[in-house]
C-alpha cells in the first residue's frame, strides 16, 4: 500500500473513534466516514508499520444506519466526525470505547446516558475570525489538522440564538470594517468571538482582540437585536498562540455573570467558568454520579478540581460537609460566591493544590468519599499517591477522557483500590467523545 492508493474493500466493524476498521494485506486499516457491513472505495492517507489510516471516497453498499449529515461542512471541519450513522450506533461506539478501553479490569458496566437533543445543545462556542482571499470577513471553525478557518453560517450543535449572534457581530465588522486578525503575520485587531448561554437564556458575549478599542456602537447594535444578551466582555490577546483567553478581560456591558440553574442550584458563570456544555446531561451526569456515590447524612466529602462548585454544592445536599479543593484563584472565589447565592452552610471552599490540601483534611477528620473531575490530562501521580496513602475509602471519577482514567485506575488498583462500577454519558453528541463516571473502592 501507498499513499493516495484507492482500494475497494469491506468494513469488518468499529474502533474507539468510529473509524471503520479493514483487513487489508495483513494490515488494519482505519477508515474515516465507513460504516461496519459496508462496501466501499478507500483512500490511503498514512501508513504505519502494523496499521494505515484511510478516508471513505465512496460508499458502494450503505449500512442501514447510515443516515444523511446534516452539516455541510463537516467534511472539512471534523469536529461532528459521526454525522453519518444513526445515534443508536453512535452510542454503542462510545460505549465499546469504554469497554474496550478498561478491558483489563472487571466492574459492572450501566448503560450509557443518552442525549435528548444531540443537535443545538452546545452552551458555549469558540468562534475564530478571518479574512478570505478577497478580503470578505469570514467566521467557522478549523479545518482539520490546519489553522484555515471555514466559512461557516452556522454550527448545527450550536444552538440557534448563538448562531445568529455570530452572524450579526460578522455583518457589523464587514459594514464598518473593523480590521480582522492575521495568524500569519500577527496582525489586525478582532481575533475570536467566545458566547456563552444558560438555561434561564442568559447569554455571554465576550470579544477577542489584540488590543483595546472602543466597541460601543457594536455593543448597542447586538444588544438591541438581541435583549438576552446580559454581558459582554472584551478580552485583549495580542499573542500569537492557540491560547484564546487571556487574563485580561473588560467588562463592557450589563452583568458580570449569568446565572446558570443545576439541578435548583443557581450558579453565577463568568467568562473563565468551567462549565459543561451540554446542560441537560450535565445534570443527569451529576446526579448519577451522586447516586453512584451513595452518600450518607453523616458523610464528610472532597470534591477535588472543583472549579466553580457545581458538583460541590450539589453534593452538600446530601452530606454532612463537603470540601471543595481547586488550585485557580478566580474559581474559588466564583465558588465562594455560588455558595452564598444558594445559602448552603455545610460546603467549604479552598484554593491550593489537591494533594497538599487533601492531606490536612484528612489529619482533621474522616474523609468517607471524594470525588475527582480532573482535566484531560488525568489526575497528576502526586496527587493519586497522596489519595492512596490517605486511604479515603470511596472514589468517584468522572472523566472526559477514558484513557488517562484507565491509566489513573491502574495506578489505584495496584494500590488497594479496586474498580466497582461504570457509566458513560454522552455529553457531546455527534463527536466521538465521551464522558464517564467510574466508582472506585478501597478493597
Amino acid at each position: 500500500m501507498v499513499v493516495g492508493q484507492r482500494i475497494n474493500t469491506v468494513v469488518d466493524s468499529y474502533d474507539i473513534n468510529g473509524y471503520g476498521v479493514c483487513h487489508i494485506d495483513k494490515k488494519i486499516v482505519f477508515a474515516e466516514g465507513a460504516m461496519e457491513g459496508e462496501s466501499v472505495i478507500i483512500e490511503i492517507t498514512d501508513i504505519h508499520k502494523n496499521f494505515c489510516f484511510a478516508k471513505t471516497i465512496k460508499v458502494l453498499e450503505k449500512s442501514k444506519n447510515r443516515i444523511e449529515e446534516a452539516c455541510a461542512f463537516s467534511k472539512l471541519c471534523g469536529g461532528c466526525n459521526l454525522l453519518h450513522m444513526d445515534y443508536e450506533t453512535e452510542l454503542k461506539i462510545k460505549e465499546n470505547r469504554v469497554r474496550q478501553t478498561l478491558r483489563k479490569f472487571s466492574y459492572k458496566e450501566n448503560p450509557i446516558i443518552n442525549n435528548k437533543d444531540i443537535y443545538g445543545y452546545r452552551n458555549k462556542v469558540m468562534i475564530p475570525f478571518r479574512k478570505d482571499e478577497e478580503g470578505d470577513v469570514i467566521y467557522g471553525f478549523y479545518e482539520k489538522m490546519t489553522h484555515n478557518v471555514i466559512s461557516m453560517d452556522k454550527c448545527i450543535i450550536s444552538n440557534d440564538i448563538s448562531n445568529k449572534i455570530v452572524f450579526y457581530i460578522a455583518r457589523y465588522l464587514s459594514l464598518f470594517n473593523i480590521s480582522i486578525y492575521d495568524e500569519t503575520s500577527n496582525k489586525g485587531l478582532f481575533k475570536e468571538l467566545m458566547i456563552r448561554n444558560t438555561i434561564l437564556d442568559e447569554y455571554m458575549v465576550v470579544l477577542v482582540a489584540t488590543r483595546k478599542y472602543d466597541f460601543s456602537d457594536l455593543v448597542n447594535f447586538i444588544t438591541k437585536e438581541f435583549p438576552m444578551i446580559k454581558s459582554i466582555y472584551l478580552n485583549i490577546n495580542p499573542e500569537n498562540t492557540n491560547v484564546v483567553l487571556s487574563n485580561d478581560y473588560t467588562l463592557l456591558y450589563g452583568m458580570e455573570t449569568i446565572t446558570e440553574d443545576i439541578l435548583g442550584l443557581k450558579f453565577n458563570v463568568s467568562p473563565a467558568s468551567f462549565m459543561q456544555v451540554n446542560h441537560y446531561n450535565c445534570e443527569r451526569l451529576y446526579e448519577e454520579a451522586i447516586k453512584l456515590a451513595d452518600l450518607k447524612p453523616n458523610y464528610n466529602v472532597i470534591d477535588a478540581y472543583c472549579g466553580m462548585g457545581s458538583i460541590t454544592l450539589n453534593i452538600a445536599k446530601n452530606v454532612n460537609h463537603v470540601y471543595g479543593i481547586e488550585v485557580v484563584e478566580s474559581a474559588i472565589v466564583n465558588a465562594n460566591n455560588n455558595k452564598k447565592l444558594n445559602n448552603i452552610y455545610n460546603a467549604d471552599f479552598i484554593c491550593g493544590k489537591c494533594e497538599d490540601e487533601i492531606k490536612k483534611l484528612v489529619s482533621k477528620e474522616k474523609i468517607d468519599v471524594i470525588f475527582f473531575d480532573p482535566p484531560r490530562k488525568g489526575c497528576d501521580k502526586s496527587f493519586l499517591d497522596t489519595v492512596i496513602s490517605m486511604n479515603i475509602p470511596k472514589i468517584v471519577y468522572i472523566s472526559c477522557n477514558i484513557a488517562t482514567a484507565a491509566r489513573d485506575i491502574e495506578i489505584l488498583t495496584k494500590n488497594g483500590y479496586e474498580l466497582k462500577e461504570v457509566t458513560p454519558c454522552d455529553l457531546f453528541s455527534r463527536t466521538a467523545h465521551c464522558e464517564s463516571i467510574l466508582v472506585i473502592e478501597k478493597k
